[in-house]
């Protein structure tokens, strides 16, 4: 169980969060973390690629390979 302090202007837009989605508070914050920490993960993973980029392949090249091209 985690406990945090809360800014007043962003406890409002938490608010206004919960009422467009219709959600707990506690749904709310989780799925907001959640999302948050997806994000992190999507950044590393886009970071290690471009460091380490593998074999590219052209359209051409899959075209041909599975016979798309006229």
């Amino acid at each position: 169980m985690a406990t945090l302090q809360i800014p007043d202007e962003l406890e409002s837009l938490i608010e206004l969060g919960m009422q467009h989605t219709g959600e707990s508070r506690d749904v709310f914050l989780r799925e907001a973390v959640r999302s948050r920490l997806e994000e992190i993960e999507d950044i590393a993973l886009a970071t290690e690629r471009l460091k380490n980029p593998g074999k590219h392949i052209s359209l051409d090249e899959i075209g041909r390979k599975y016979g798309l091209t006229d």
